[in-house]
């Protein structure tokens, strides 16, 4: 993970200013969330993907199956103005999308065919999994954006009256 700053430094040129921005990315600490604290392998820190919140208390988050394989895959669907490519899935083979991984667009150009070639990254960043085929999605985000499953959790979207309730009014 890179942490990102940008600095803008003003120029005035006949009257008129103008922003000249520069970007500087410097290394950031991975903080581990799961496993053991000394632990600086990813998959052991992620093989405990339960929380323990006290002695008496502990929290199974569900699994995330994985993105499944090629052979599954019914479409694919670059969207530039979102910046996603996505990918959905039918796993029982039957035809019905069971399964979507979007992955965020890095570049996107035209080849000589006019068709357009997007680079990705290598994990997707939002998952969406119908597990009976019923047409609803529950929906995943990767929080870090690295594949491990321990970093992949629900997706949520609050209404305004829980967004209200928790803001104490």
């Amino acid at each position: 993970m890179a942490r990102c700053s940008i600095s803008k430094k003003l120029m005035q040129i006949g009257g008129v200013c103008f922003g000249i921005f520069s970007m500087v990315i410097t290394p950031e600490t991975q903080i581990a969330r799961a496993g053991q604290p000394e632990s600086t392998d990813r998959n052991s820190q992620c093989a405990g993907v339960s929380s323990t919140t006290s002695p008496t208390q502990t929290i199974n988050l569900p699994m995330l199956a994985p993105e499944p394989k090629n052979d599954l895959l019914i479409d694919e669907d670059v969207n530039i103005v979102t910046g996603l490519y996505t990918r959905s899935y039918s796993r029982q083979q039957n035809g019905v999308i069971d399964y979507k991984a979007a992955r965020q667009i890095v570049t996107s150009e035209y080849n000589e065919y006019w068709n357009t070639v997007v680079q990705t990254k290598e994990f997707p960043l939002l998952y969406w999994e119908d597990g009976n085929q019923d047409g609803e999605f529950d929906m995943w985000v990767d929080q870090q954006g690295d594949g491990f499953p321990c970093d992949m959790i629900p997706y949520h979207i609050q209404d305004n009256q829980q967004q209200t309730q928790m803001a104490g009014f």
